[in-house]
């Protein structure tokens, strides 16, 4: 058990499925040293239930944003009220947004428009934006190209060593899960050991994604500690190393 304080840098505390015992996962959390969350958002319908939630917790942290996986559902003038909801309650950062290739996933055209959109509000509001990558990270590296000072994450990161590299040069940190527990997660292994320390965020998206040892469980914070395990293994550095050092990277990007 780590010493250092450790930031769960991407958790959707607000899903409905924490709705009977949130106070008791977010007790479970500071138990396992794990001090602040940011909370991403997914869709607008939404973003009141994160402002309020992050208003009753002063160790949680807003970020509001339209998810590519409900690209069908977000209206085009979602951009609008994204930007004046930004000005009115201002978030840690803008997200989650982002492209999802797999195939049945919406149209590239529609994800680009959302994806760029939310771009352009992070880099005018100069926040930092936390993006979903599925099959899509040479897009996505393309796509920030396109935009001046940028800064950001790439939340549960799945592409290769290379594109991470790429990533970090573009001023974005790289946020792995649960998934560096896994046996088979050969490439996110490589990535974990190659990347230096300075550009690792740590994160559950929790109810998602959990560990090895809570496989078809729902997920939750208190299980960073299980992901930061993993990764001081494979790193061969301790794990108050790697816990301080993810710290100070999620202070710095999200101003916390």
């Amino acid at each position: 058990m780590p010493v250092s304080q450790l930031i769960d840098s991407h958790c959707h505390l607000d899903f409905e499925c924490f709705d009977e015992d949130r106070a008791q996962v977010i007790q479970r959390a500071l138990d396992n040293h794990i001090h602040n969350i940011v909370i991403p958002g997914t869709q607008k319908i939404f973003w009141d239930r994160i402002k309020q939630l992050c208003s009753q917790h002063k160790q949680l942290h807003a970020c509001y944003g339209l998810h590519p996986y409900w690209v069908n559902e977000h209206d085009k003038q979602d951009i609008n009220q994204l930007n004046k909801y930004i000005e009115n309650s201002r978030p840690v950062a803008i997200g989650e947004c982002g492209l999802d290739f797999r195939p049945q996933q919406a149209d590239k055209e529609t994800q680009l428009y959302f994806f760029e959109s939310q771009l352009d509000i992070a880099a005018n509001h100069q926040l930092p934006i936390v993006i979903h990558s599925v099959k899509a990270t040479d897009t996505v590296i393309q796509t920030i190209k396109k935009f001046k000072n940028l800064k950001g994450m790439v939340h549960s990161y799945s592409g290769s060593v290379e594109q991470a590299k790429q990533l970090i040069d573009l001023n974005f940190y790289i946020s792995v899960g649960a998934s560096a527990t896994y046996d088979n997660a050969k490439k996110i292994k490589q990535v974990v050991k190659d990347i230096p320390l300075t550009s690792l965020l740590l994160e559950t998206d929790a109810p998602d994604q959990p560990d090895l040892n809570h496989l078809n469980k729902r997920n939750e914070p208190a299980y960073l500690v299980n992901t930061l395990q993993a990764i001081a293994e494979l790193r061969e550095e301790s794990a108050d190393i790697i816990a301080e050092q993810t710290t100070t990277n999620a202070k710095n990007l999200f101003k916390i």
